[in-house]
């Protein structure tokens, strides 16, 4: 081995980012090796032709070659797990996300205002439908603005609102489905998801599991009413 193949071990020993493969990866590479030996093993596999030149295989190109795809192919997988993770992961998870990255750059809303009059108009241009936006002022609720915001290659329109110095947000889509509120806890936060038939919801705050279900119900309330 080389000493640029011992210092390019040694830098990936020192930098790269380890991951626990999930049990389902591990069980695909298993299988796919299997599946090589067997093949390899096969007595149906043609024998080299008498007198004919052999194939450069994979230990022609000498270890010090080796070593560099097998750092290669470390590096790819220590990319590619998290994506793999966070792809198997459900939607609240990402949304969850989103609201503390909200709340960790106090980018709670592009647009500030308690007036829906205001914030609903704001999102013309921006979105490809039309959110409701409700004023929960009178149950508690004030509303502290409004933003956009990428879920899954999904344009979401994202309603902030306050109570007892706590902010919810609110995730809206179009759904055409019809759900009654589900509480779900995702890292400590309370999540609320339902569908109206119109558009679907998914309230997340660190507010108590009442207070998120008493937002959800004065939500529900209003959007009937009108």
């Amino acid at each position: 081995m080389s000493i640029e193949d011992d210092d390019l071990s040694a830098l990936i020993r020192r930098h790269a980012t380890r991951h626990a493969a999930p049990d389902g990866l591990r069980a695909s590479i298993r299988t796919q090796v299997a599946l090589e030996d067997a093949r390899q093993s096969s007595p149906l596999a043609p024998a080299r032709a008498a007198g004919a030149r052999p194939r450069r295989g994979w230990f022609t190109f000498g270890w010090g070659t080796a070593s560099a795809s097998f750092a290669l192919g470390m590096l790819c997988m220590a990319l590619l797990i998290p994506l793999a993770q966070r792809v198997g992961e459900p939607v609240d998870a990402d949304l969850v996300t989103d609201h503390v990255r909200a709340l960790r750059s106090g980018e709670i809303a592009s647009v500030l205002s308690s007036d829906r009059h205001t914030v609903k108009p704001w999102f013309q241009g921006r979105l490809d439908f039309a959110p409701p936006v409700l004023d929960l002022a009178g149950d508690g609720f004030p509303l502290i603005g409004g933003r956009v915001e990428h879920v899954r290659g999904q344009t979401v329109a994202t309603l902030a609102y306050s109570h007892n110095r706590h902010v919810l947000d609110l995730f809206v889509w179009p759904s055409g489905e019809q759900q009654q509120p589900v509480r779900q806890v995702r890292r400590g936060f309370n999540v609320v998801h339902w569908a109206d038939g119109s558009m679907q919801y998914w309230a997340v705050s660190d507010m108590d599991r009442a207070e998120v279900e008493a937002f959800t119900r004065a939500w529900q309330q209003r959007a009937a009413a009108q």
